[in-house]
């Protein structure tokens, strides 16, 4: 099964391609996901679509921000 995300780093006014992650077989809870390399923003926005013909839960979501060396 797939997820798909886009990002806004503008509010929503312009988005990133879509990124395709693997979300793992059915019954594989314990699989995590990660994506990097964001780049900068200040008002995020964060678009998910599920286009498997399953029933699909996202039961948290967390996002853990680093400092960038400039």
């Amino acid at each position: 099964m797939n997820i798909d995300i886009r990002y806004s780093r503008d509010g929503g006014r312009n988005w990133s391609d879509w990124r395709k992650l693997d979300m793992g077989d059915t019954g594989d809870f314990m699989k995590r996901l990660q994506m990097r390399r964001f780049g900068r923003g200040r008002q995020w926005v964060f678009d998910f679509r599920i286009t498997d013909p399953v029933r699909a839960d996202i039961l948290a979501a967390s996002w853990m921000p680093e400092a960038c060396q400039s």
